[in-house]
């Protein structure tokens, strides 16, 4: 009975386990535009993210983002460092206060192409909303994902056209793109 228990225990914890991501291999790139089709873009890094996997496919997952490391890659010098503290004030993300956004996976569905659709609660500013990510495997290093969050919904105002009126070629828009490439 004790050989059949550590079989079954030795079983389960290979097909399902938590995979924790190479925080120094993987990246996190974001995205943004405004009305006219500026757009800016730059890095974020985990602070903690794992995977999890049962036979081979993703199941679930949390991911914390440390919003202290936000760079602007589009822009250099002295007007990188005025957009990225800009973004950091509480004009956006008010990063003093907030220094962690979290992504937890509650639903995952494999699609026939092999990829993974997942539904999860997306949290930042202090505030969560429901959110979808979707993985692509990138070999076998780990997986490529991206999503799209609505800035207005963690209360970002900043040329909002949630928020304010008449804002003309000033209104920036409230998508954001992100794009993850996870190792392992």
């Amino acid at each position: 009975m004790k050989r059949i228990l550590l079989l079954l225990t030795t079983v389960f914890s290979i097909s399902l386990s938590a995979q924790e991501v190479n925080l120094e291999s993987s990246n996190l790139k974001w995205s943004g535009s405004d009305v006219v089709g500026k757009t800016h873009f730059g890095s974020l890094s985990f602070s903690k993210a794992d995977l999890q996997i049962s036979n081979g496919d993703i199941t679930g997952g949390a991911f914390e983002i440390d919003m202290t490391t936000l760079k602007v890659e589009d822009l250099t010098g002295e007007w990188a460092e005025k957009l990225a503290g800009h973004l950091s004030s509480d004009d956006f993300f008010s990063i003093d206060k907030f220094e962690k956004a979290f992504l937890i996976l509650t639903d995952v569905a494999k699609l026939r192409d092999g990829s993974f659709h997942a539904k999860g609660d997306l949290t930042i500013k202090g505030i969560t909303q429901p959110t979808e990510v979707h993985f692509t495997s990138n070999g076998t290093s780990g997986y490529n994902a991206t999503m799209t969050f609505n800035r207005a919904k963690f209360d970002v105002r900043f040329r909002s056209g949630t928020f304010f009126e008449n804002l003309g070629d000033k209104l920036i828009l409230d998508d954001i793109k992100l794009e993850a490439t996870l190792a392992f």
